[in-house]
C-alpha cells in the first residue's frame, strides 16, 4: 500500500503538548482527506529522557460511529542530543492506528492516549473529512509502511526520499520508460564522492577548514548515504570531538538527494553540521559516527539489527598563532572577528564613589570571556557581571558578551580612565588585531564630608602661676621636704629606666601592629587571600567567576614571591621563564598545569572533568608552599 503524493503533503504533526516536563508528545496522521471504504493512519509518539521508564500501558484512541481501528502497532525510538558538551538521551515509543472510515461526514479522531513511563501521554483531537468515493488519499494506494517522524521519508512516498515532483523510486525498482523516466535533482556539492567505499551503504565524515590555529571555527559533516533506496536512520551516535569545544546549532533539517556514485544511485544526506572549535594544537581527529541502515534493500547485520556503518576519522592540523607581531596580552584561543563598544556612566563623581562602565564584545567566534582593562592610580575595577547572546545562523557562531564593570574612583581630580581592548587574532587575514573602546574622562570631585584635620592646640606655658608675688607680711613658708628623703624615690628611680624601656617597646610594638595591619589591607598577601576566598566561595554556584579567581591568585602568588608581573608571560613560556627566576622547576610546572586547567574549565566547563572546587584548593596548597620556598638562584 502506498500514499499518494498529496496524503503525503498533509501528513503533520497535529500536536505537540507536554505532558511533563520530561516527556513530549506528538500526533500525526496520514491524511486528513479520505473517501468511504478508504484507511489512514493515526499515529502517536511519546518521547521521554527514560528516568521514570518506558513501560507502555492503556492504549486508547476514541473513534466517532463509522470508524473503525486495528490494534495499534508499537515501534521503539530513540534520540540523542549534545549541548553544550553534554550528552542527553531520549527513548521513546511510536502507536500507529489503521482507521477506516465507513460513513460520509466531518469528525474527530481521538485524542489518542496512552501511559508512558507511568505518565498519562494525550494528543490532541484530529479533524477528519469522509467523502463519498476515492480520493487517493488512504491506506489502498500505501505501497508500503511509512514514519512520519522518518527524516529519511519525510514525504510518506515508500520508495522516494523526495518532495512531490521528483518521484524518485529506488535504484532496485523496476526501470520506468523513457517517457516516465524524471530528470535526477541536483544536489549540494559537498555531497559529491569520487569512489564508493562501500556499494551498500557507508558514511563520510568531513572538516573544514584544515589547517586552523587553535580558537578558530571548523565545522564537521557527517553524511549518510545509502545505495539499496530507501532507509531508515537506526541509532546514530554523536559524531566524536573530544578536543573540541562544540555549539548546539538546534535541530538539524535532514534533506536526502539522489546523488550518482561509481555508477550506482546513492539517497544521500547529512545526518549533522556541528561548528566546533579546537582546544589546543596538535593533530586532533574527530568525525568517528555509526549508524544502522534499516530498509526493504538493506540486509541485517550478522548479529541481527539494522546494517551498521561507521564513519571515517578525520585528522584536523591544527597551530597556535604566529609569535611574530603578537600583540600583549594575547590570549591563545581568541580568534575570530571582533569589535568593542563602551559606555560610562556618570562622568562627574565625588571621590569614593563607583561609577558603570559597561562594555560589549561582538563578532564572529567563540566570543571571549575576559578584556584587558586599563591601570589607573585611584582607580579600582571590580570583577564584571557577564551577559551573553550567543547563536550560529548558517553555521557560523557568533554574537556578543556584555561585561558590566563597577569601577571605584578614590583620588580627586580629572582621571584618564584609558580604554579596554581584546587582542585576537583574524583567521580571514592572517593577522593580529586589537579592538579597543576609549573610556574618556571622569572628574572626580573632592568628598565634602571627609574628617578635616583638626588645628593642634598652642602649647601652653607650664611655669605659669609657679613663683607668686606675696601681697602680705608673715613668717617664711615652711620648706618641703626633698623627695629624696621620700622611701619611694629611690625605688622609682631604680625602676624608671625600666618603664622607659618597657614603655618605648610597647609604643614601637603598637607603632609597628598598626602599620603591618594597614598595610595588610592593600598588600599583595591580602589581595592573593581574597582572590583565594572568592575561588572556593564561587566554586559551587560560578565556575567562571572562580576560574578568573584561580588566575588573578596565581598571578598574585608569583608577584609576592619573584616581584613578576606573569600576567604578561605567554603561557607556553610561564614555566621556563619562572625556573630562569629561582622557582623549582616541579612548582613552576605545577602552576603552569593549573593554568592550563583554567583554561579547560572556561572553554569546555565541568565537561572538561576538572573540579572547580578542586582547581581552587590546588591553587591555595601551592600559593601556600611558595611563599616558603627557597629560591635556587636570586630574583
Amino acid at each position: 500500500m502506498r500514499f499518494a503524493a498529496t496524503a503525503a503533503a498533509a501528513l503533520a504533526v497535529l500536536a505537540a503538548s507536554s505532558v511533563a516536563r520530561a516527556l513530549e508528545v506528538k500526533t500525526a496522521v496520514s491524511s486528513q482527506r479520505v473517501g468511504v471504504g478508504e484507511s489512514f493512519h493515526v499515529q502517536l509518539v511519546m518521547m521521554s529522557d527514560g528516568q521514570n521508564g518506558n513501560a507502555v500501558g492503556d492504549v486508547r484512541l476514541p473513534l466517532p460511529p463509522g470508524m473503525t481501528a486495528s490494534q495499534p502497532s508499537r515501534s521503539p525510538q530513540s534520540q540523542v542530543s549534545i549541548i553544550n558538551g553534554q550528552m542527553t538521551q531520549r527513548v521513546g515509543v511510536t502507536l500507529t492506528w489503521t482507521v477506516t472510515a465507513n460513513k460520509v461526514g466531518s469528525f474527530k479522531v481521538g485524542p489518542p492516549s496512552a501511559t508512558f513511563g507511568g505518565e498519562r501521554a494525550q494528543g490532541n483531537p484530529i479533524p477528519v473529512e469522509v467523502v463519498a468515493g476515492g480520493t487517493g488519499g488512504g491506506q489502498q494506494r500505501q505501497r508500503r509502511g511509512f514514519d512520519p517522524f522518518n527524516f529519511f521519508d519525510p514525504f510518506g512516498h515508500g520508495n522516494s526520499p523526495f518532495p512531490p515532483g521528483f518521484n524518485f523510486k529506488s535504484p532496485f525498482d523496476d526501470e520506468p520508460t523513457e517517457e516516465q523516466q524524471p530528470q535526477e535533482p541536483t544536489y549540494p556539492e559537498e555531497l559529491r564522492v569520487d569512489k564508493a567505499p562501500d556499494p551498500i551503504a557507508f558514511l563520510r565524515a568531513t572538516v573544514t577548514p584544515n589547517p586552523v590555529v587553535v580558537g578558530q571555527q571548523v565545522t564537521l559533516r557527517v553524511f549518510a548515504y545509502g545505495g539499496r533506496g530507501q532507509f531508515s536512520a537506526e541509532n546514530p551516535n554523536e559524531p566524536s570531538h573530544a578536543d573540541f569545544l562544540t555549539f548546539e546549532t538546534g535541530p538539524d533539517q535532514v534533506k536526502a538527494y539522489l546523488v550518482p556514485v561509481s555508477g550506482i544511485r546513492f539517497i544521500a544526506a547529512k545526518l549533522r553540521e556541528l561548528p566546533m572549535f579546537p582546544l589546543h594544537a596538535g593533530t586532533l581527529r574527530a568525525g568517528n559516527m555509526k549508524m544502522g541502515f534499516s530498509g526493504r534493500g538493506y540486509p541485517a547485520a550478522p548479529t541481527g539489527g539494522a546494517l551498521v556503518r561507521e564513519s571515517n576519522w578525520v585528522n584536523l592540523v591544527v597551530t597556535e598563532p604566529p609569535l611574530q607581531n603578537r600583540p600583549a596580552g594575547y590570549k591563545i584561543g581568541d580568534v575570530g572577528e571582533y569589535r568593542l563598544e563602551a559606555t560610562v556612566e556618570p562622568r562627574q563623581i565625588v571621590a569614593g564613589e563607583a561609577i558603570s562602565v559597561v562594555a560589549k564584545l561582538s563578532g564572529i567566534g567563540n566570543v571571549p570571556f575576559k578584556l584587558q582593562t586599563p591601570e589607573s592610580h585611584g582607580v579600582e575595577w571590580l570583577e564584571p557581571a557577564l551577559a551573553e547572546k550567543i547563536e550560529a545562523p548558517g553555521g557560523v557562531v557568533q554574537g556578543s558578551r556584555t561585561f558590566s564593570y563597577v569601577v571605584r574612583m578614590t583620588e580627586p581630580g580629572k582621571v584618564d580612565l584609558g580604554e579596554l581592548t581584546l587582542p585576537y587574532y583574524d583567521p580571514k587575514r592572517h593577522e593580529y588585531a586589537v579592538a579597543r573602546a576609549k573610556l574618556g574622562e571622569i572628574e572626580v570631585k573632592a568628598n565634602p564630608n571627609a574628617t578635616k584635620a583638626k588645628l593642634e592646640p598652642k602649647p601652653s606655658d607650664r611655669l605659669a602661676g609657679v613663683l607668686r608675688a606675696r601681697d602680705t607680711l608673715g613668717p617664711l613658708p615652711t620648706a618641703q621636704k626633698p623627695l629624696s628623703d621620700r622611701s619611694g624615690f629611690w625605688a622609682a628611680l631604680l625602676l624608671a629606666p625600666f618603664g622607659v624601656v618597657f614603655a618605648g617597646g610597647a609604643l614601637s610594638f603598637a607603632t609597628r601592629a598598626r602599620e603591618k595591619l594597614r598595610e595588610r589591607g592593600a598588600s599583595l598577601g591580602a589581595q592573593l587571600e581574597t582572590a583565594l576566598r572568592e575561588a572556593r566561595e564561587l566554586a559551587a554556584r560560578d565556575t567562571q567567576g572562580s576560574v578568573a579567581a584561580v588566575e588573578r591568585a596565581l598571578f598574585l602568588a608569583i608577584e609576592l614571591k619573584l616581584n613578576l608581573k606573569a600576567r604578561a608571560i605567554l603561557k607556553s613560556e610561564l614555566s621556563s621563564t619562572l625556573v630562569a627566576r629561582g622557582l623549582p622547576s616541579a612548582r613552576a610546572e605545577a602552576l603552569a598545569r593549573i593554568l592550563e586547567d583554567c583554561d579547560a574549565l572556561r572553554f569546555v566547563g565541568t565537561a572538561s572533568g576538572v573540579d572547580p572546587a578542586e582547581l581552587a584548593q590546588r591553587a591555595a596548597k601551592n600559593a601556600a608552599e611558595m611563599r616558603s620556598e627557597k629560591l635556587s638562584t636570586p630574583s
